[in-house]
């Protein structure tokens, strides 16, 4: 029988921009250059100046979902991610029958969370983020996972708290039953040279923003999710230590400002999501 379990993937900054938004020259693979050039007649000077189209840049997304997923063996076509517009809590459950009617993923899931079940495996949900941690919430017992993007700003609204709120309440999950994975994210490197506007909740932000002697705030992601957690009895808890913005693994928004380090290469968007895969038994002989 195959037993289904439950997956973290991260696209690194392995197989370029994970976001046809943030497509440029400086983050795509050498393969995607060749492609350009060859079909629109480039020499690798003119590519330098090339620029793209809306058909390009769907077609060089698609190819870089394509590779990630051939290299962590899902099928690129179900690949979801919530828009979050609610900004509230609001949860939606990838279901078989919704993967079906939706044969090549990436819909516009307005809710901020997205569940997944052992019932329904080879679905991923994640997002392409930069500096902001995906938040990944299992239940074991249940075959449920939940997984929500964390930026500052919904961090702000207690985002992590509310994706713990989705297993508990909409899935009858007991708070020692979960366990949570916070994704690589931006260190306290991260800065702002005045009180971030999206720090609404001074309590929440009380031992995540320091200030320095040189009067700038550094903002401490993984302290206050962890204050949260901790609030919401969520004590299964694993921090991925990765710091984006000096990690040259990982894209980072900090690090591609003219404000943060300027370095073009750092620009774009990393896919971090979870999904269930089935697990087969070796082949005796």
């Amino acid at each position: 029988m195959e037993k289904v379990r439950l997956k973290i993937v991260d696209s690194k900054n392995i197989y370029g921009t994970m976001n046809g938004g943030t497509i440029r020259l400086t983050n795509i693979t050498e393969s995607d250059k060749k492609m350009l050039a060859d079909e629109n007649g480039l020499t690798s000077e003119e590519l330098q100046n090339y620029a793209f189209t809306p058909a390009d840049k769907k077609k060089i997304f698609t190819i870089h979902r394509k590779m990630f997923a051939e290299e962590e063996q899902f099928d690129w076509h179900k690949m979801f991610m919530a828009d979050q517009v609610d900004k509230n809590g609001s949860y939606f459950e990838i279901t078989e029958e919704y993967t079906k009617q939706n044969p090549n993923g990436w819909t516009d899931i307005n809710e901020d969370i997205l569940v997944i079940t052992d019932k329904n495996p080879g679905v991923v949900v994640g997002h392409p983020v930069a500096d902001c941690p995906v938040v990944i919430m299992e239940d074991k017992t249940k075959g449920v996972t939940a997984v929500g993007h964390c930026s500052a700003e919904l961090i702000d609204k207690k985002m992590p708290m509310k994706i713990a709120d989705v297993l508990v309440n909409g899935y009858c999950s007991k708070e020692e039953d979960i366990s949570a994975y916070v994704s690589a994210c931006a260190g306290n490197s991260w800065t702002y040279d005045t009180w971030p506007k999206w720090a609404t909740d001074s309590t929440v932000w009380e031992d995540g923003i320091v200030v320095d002697d040189n009067g700038l705030f550094h903002i401490d992601l993984r302290t206050v999710i962890s204050k949260q957690l901790e609030e919401r009895n969520i004590s299964h808890v694993f921090f991925d230590p990765t710091d984006t913005i000096t990690d040259p693994n990982y894209y980072s928004n900090s690090a591609a400002s003219a404000s943060g380090l300027n370095d073009a290469s750092k620009f774009g968007r990393q896919f971090i999501g979870a999904v269930y895969q089935k697990e087969r038994k070796a082949k005796s002989r």
